[in-house]
């Protein structure tokens, strides 16, 4: 037996050939149908109806044709509405649907196949401090660049009515930092706008960006799947501190002087083996090395915490209580 579907097709290819369009016929005989969804009642006079409605699959040629004519796609339309309609029965509409190459059938059949591709990750959030402090040094605000690689940044999702996901930013600043930022507004919004522009992304915004002191000021970073720091960007201090805090140390910023020669100068207070040492980086060109200074303070030049390495030297030192 014949399927029903089969059947009605043919018979509208049948009716097309004998009004003298064998085109159509041909057409329609190489297109698949089915039926778009359960049929509907409709009452028609005094009589109650089952009105179907059906889906004709047709390759892009064919396609192509029909919708560039539209007589042609009702004269289709009419044979179809012809070969269903009884006393009981009549066509409801047909959709002339694009035959996917490759699969055979329309879109409205696969789409349900198609897997859904994740979302990109959120970028690792020393990236977005590092595309925001690069963005503000080219835009002549070193000062404030200097200030996010000392930062940290904390972001978390935050529920939106909308298609785009919203991110709640953090700038955890040193508390020094901090202070300057709360005497200068402008610099202060330079770097929320700099944050919100490296943290955007097409499937997330940044609802807000707020400026916060940091709770474990310059503390060992944590990067996800092993990735490294942003090396160079890191500032000197940020690198001698998470070093004598991987060592168990206490650190914490107590002055900064962005205005000395070489870009600032800073002074850390550290708590190392139950003592407590000031730490002077000296960020001008100078002699290497470090001094000791009277009451347990040193003063070290920037460029001998050019790495992590070095840094962790001493680091050492300074835990052991070995400066001399």
């Amino acid at each position: 037996m014949i399927p029903a579907l089969t059947a009605l097709k043919a018979a509208a290819a049948a009716l097309l050939e004998a009004r003298g369009d064998r085109g159509l016929a041909a057409l329609v005989g190489g297109a698949e149908l089915a039926l778009a969804g359960p049929p509907e009642r409709w009452t028609l006079g005094s009589r109650a109806v089952s009105a179907s409605r059906l889906s004709l699959a047709v390759d892009a040629p064919a396609f192509a044709a029909l919708t560039a004519d539209a007589s042609r796609l009702a004269a289709v339309t009419e044979a179809f509405a012809s070969a269903v309609r009884t006393p009981e029965t009549e066509l409801a509409d047909l959709s002339l649907l694009l035959r996917l190459p490759g699969v055979g059938r329309g879109w409205n059949q696969v789409y349900r196949e198609a897997a859904l591709s994740d979302a990109p990750e959120r970028p690792h959030p020393e990236a977005i401090l590092g595309g925001a402090a690069a963005l503000l040094e080219a835009s002549g605000d070193a000062p404030g660049a200097a200030m996010l690689r000392r930062a940290r940044l904390e972001a978390a999702q935050v529920p939106s009515s909308g298609g785009v996901a919203l991110v709640r930013c953090v700038v955890r600043l040193d508390p020094a930092d901090l202070a300057a930022l709360d005497r200068d507004g402008e610099r202060a919004e330079r770097l929320r706008r700099a944050v919100r522009s490296a943290g955007t992304r097409a499937a997330e915004a940044v609802a807000s960006v707020e400026l916060a002191a940091a709770l474990h000021p310059l503390g060992p970073a944590r990067h996800a799947g092993g990735a490294a720091p942003l090396g160079a960007t890191v500032a000197p201090e940020a690198r001698l501190a998470r070093a004598l805090e991987a060592r168990g140390a206490v650190v914490m910023p107590v002055s900064r002087d962005e205005g000395s020669p070489g870009g600032g100068g800073v002074e850390l207070a550290v708590v190392a083996s139950g003592e407590l040492l000031r730490v002077r980086i000296a960020a001008a060109p100078g002699q290497g090395g470090w001094r000791a200074e009277e009451i347990r303070a040193i003063t070290v030049a920037a460029r001998d915490l050019a790495t992590p390495e070095r840094a962790g030297e001493l680091a050492a030192l300074i835990c052991r209580g070995d400066l001399a």
